[in-house]
């Protein structure tokens, strides 16, 4: 589907969220920024699974946290079952280390829900007639030394293969990151 057709044809939305309140937000988002869509909202594993089985779907929206259900796993089902759906997760605020981790699993992005304008950006992009130049945003190369801002104090640091934050200079591991930002 290109972007042409994002405005044509409407956009087969599973979205994975507990809160009605959040979905609504999100769905309006859409819609008021013209994106067609058909939003099958799931809060549960066995409906979210239930979901995929069913009618395919061209995009998944996932909260990072649900009761019962790690979304995790929801990623990792969706790489096995559908690869080449793209997975974001739309989310309040959630660590770097989370989002390491998803970005590692194979989430397309992460996107605040205070920031649903960037959502619907993204959705352009991502079906964009630019497919097949897509890459993995938001986090930086393994290695690269970055500024990373911990809770009490910023440093010099780099993202280790394993997703974890380390001190540039002694590569002791970071804890309570709350950010990074390139130099």
């Amino acid at each position: 589907m290109n972007e042409a057709s994002l405005t044509q044809k409407s956009l087969r939305v599973l979205h994975l969220e507990d809160d009605p309140f959040d979905a609504e937000l999100i769905e309006n988002e859409l819609h008021e920024r013209g994106l067609p869509c058909a939003i099958t909202r799931v809060c549960t594993r066995d409906a979210f699974e239930a979901a995929l089985k069913g009618e395919p779907c061209d995009l998944i929206l996932s909260d990072s946290k649900l009761p019962g259900f790690d979304t995790l796993l929801a990623l990792t089902i969706t790489r096995q079952r559908c690869p080449a759906v793209p997975f974001v997760f739309v989310s309040g605020a959630v660590s770097p280390k989370s989002k390491a981790d998803a970005l590692l699993l194979g989430a397309s992005d992460f996107v605040g829900k205070d920031d649903l304008a960037r959502l619907v950006r993204l959705i352009h992009w991502l079906f964009s007639s630019n497919q097949h130049k897509r890459r993995i945003p938001a986090l930086p190369e393994v290695g690269i030394p970055v500024m990373v801002q911990c809770k009490d104090y910023r440093c010099l640091g780099y993202l280790d293969s394993e997703g974890n934050w380390r001190d540039f200079e002694k590569s002791l591991k970071l804890t309570d990151v709350s950010d990074w930002a390139d130099l």
